[in-house]
């Protein structure tokens, strides 16, 4: 855990280390939109790799210049397919600097105008780096293409044959952590050894709103203290001025930290706000009842519910009641496995009318939207591992069971809705004015207790999709690290 959690310092001085004093008296001669292109085009991409230390130490053509053999200074030697460096050649004679795209006309397609084959007529070191020459590549045969020697180091354990030494890099372990958010086809469930579960509030991570938003450092491990326990309370949060009406702390805080707020497909603002209407229809509103406990977006507007939910408390107090979902679905799997199978497997029914749900809300709708989903509350990998709890059940809608299950089903649903009401998993915490909570929405389960909200109590909030944060914590990490094909066996 200390090697997946604790390499933030470390890399994030490499990722400062990209800004060379070059590319700073670059930015100063360049006039304000193309500064801003260049400095996007500088931040991390697939080239930016975690082992800045790494070397290239040797290389060698082989099999008539099919094959390029290379090793490391850390001792590991690999053999590449020369195609596959011709195709993975991030420079500037490949790809555009500023736009970030390949250049179609050199695009290794034979029926392109490039005609490569990917043969190489010479490979070797050159101030630590692989410089290659092409053979039959015309013009382009005459121009050395480089190599980055810890871009290749990465990429050489995914894709190269494995001759001697580690196959990855150390600085792997340290990306584990974010592995399951990737959104790859056959990326596994979070590993619950790098979790801490949660049945009590001793666990909730309190962190300072000002260390967060001026380091990227203290960003870092946030994220990172999110991702491991599930929830975050911000402290010490500014209160906008217009309270209700103004988004602008919120927001700020959620592009800045978390990679940017979802955008909402019925309503003007990406945040919601929910504040005190007396005889409100919707249970949301009605702030002196009891609201389940439930995920946010269990009918998502966007394919999948997203991976964090922020809520601002932007006046008042109240108790937010919050349950640890993988404890839960866990548990479950020890007491009832049948339980756990059949709500791991069949669908949960649920329907949501954008604008109806939303009829005590101060803000406007924009359009209409009627959304239907059939997920298992508890969704699993192929391996049966936990991905995330999906349910809300004030949106559930017939179940589609079949009639041989069925009975079997709802006693399996009752035990869960018992047990994610239960005190033995459901934690009250106290928040008000001045505190930000973040949730793991994939993980973790909330809502409100009864009669015990103030009636100047006004919340705003919103959710944050996996590819945002994905973005913001590569982005943080200072690095990319290439995950290998699932469908392929790899040793490690």
């Amino acid at each position: 855990e200390a090697q997946v959690y604790g390499a933030s310092s470390e890399l994030l001085a490499l990722r400062y280390s990209f800004a060379s004093l070059g590319m700073l008296r670059f930015f100063g001669q360049c006039a304000p939109s193309a500064r801003r292109a260049r400095r996007f085009a500088d931040m991390v991409n697939v080239t930016s790799a975690p082992c800045s230390n790494i070397r290239c130490a040797a290389a060698s053509v082989k099999e008539d210049g099919k094959r390029v053999q290379v090793e490391f200074t850390d001792g590991a030697e690999f053999e590449l397919h020369g195609l596959w460096l011709r195709d993975a050649c991030r420079d500037e004679n490949f790809v555009s600097e500023v736009a970030g795209e390949r250049y179609l006309t050199r695009t290794a397609f034979k029926e392109k105008q490039s005609h490569a084959d990917g043969k190489v007529a010479d490979a070797k070191v050159v101030e630590g780096s692989l410089q290659v020459k092409w053979a039959n590549e015309g013009s382009l045969s005459e121009v050395a293409s480089i190599f980055p020697s810890n871009f290749l180091r990465t990429y050489a354990g995914v894709v190269g044959r494995h001759l001697k030494g580690d196959r990855h890099h150390t600085s792997k372990e340290a990306y584990r952590w974010l592995e399951p958010y990737s959104g790859f086809k056959g990326a596994p469930a979070p590993d619950l050894k790098l979790k801490s579960l949660f049945k009590s509030d001793n666990f909730f991570q309190r962190r300072d709103y000002k260390a967060v938003i001026n380091s990227d450092e203290s960003n870092l491990e946030m994220a990172q203290a999110l991702v491991r326990h599930g929830v975050v309370i911000m402290e010490n949060v500014p209160t906008p001025v217009a309270q209700a009406k103004d988004n602008s702390v919120l927001l700020n805080f959620v592009d800045q930290c978390l990679g940017g707020m979802q955008k909402d497909p019925a309503r003007k603002d990406p945040n919601w706000v929910i504040q005190k209407k007396a005889d409100a229809l919707s249970v949301s509103y009605s702030q002196e009842k009891r609201l389940n406990n439930h995920t946010d977006q269990s009918v998502p507007a966007h394919g999948i519910p997203a991976l964090l939910l922020v809520v601002n408390y932007v006046s008042g107090s109240g108790y937010n009641t919050l349950v640890d979902g993988y404890a839960v679905a866990e548990a479950l799997r020890e007491r009832d496995p049948n339980a756990f199978r059949l709500l791991s497997t069949y669908g949960n029914c649920q329907e949501r009318d954008f604008v109806r749900s939303r009829v005590d809300s101060v803000q406007e709708g924009t359009q209409t939207m009627l959304i239907n989903t059939k997920q298992p509350i508890i969704n699993t990998d192929d391996k049966g591992n936990v991905i995330r709890v999906q349910f809300n059940e004030v949106f559930r809608t017939p179940t589609t069971i079949p009639f041989d299950d069925f009975e079997d089903w709802y006693r399996a649903y009752y035990l869960w809705n018992d047990m994610i009401h239960s005190p033995e998993f459901e934690v009250e915490v106290s928040l008000g004015q001045g505190q930000m909570l973040i949730l793991d929405n994939w993980r973790v389960l909330h809502g409100r207790a009864g009669g015990r909200s103030s009636s100047d109590r006004v919340i705003m909030g919103g959710t944050v999709v996996r590819e945002a944060f994905m973005s913001r914590a590569i982005r943080l990490m200072g690095a990319y690290y290439p995950i290998a094909d699932y469908a392929a066996h790899q040793p490690e």
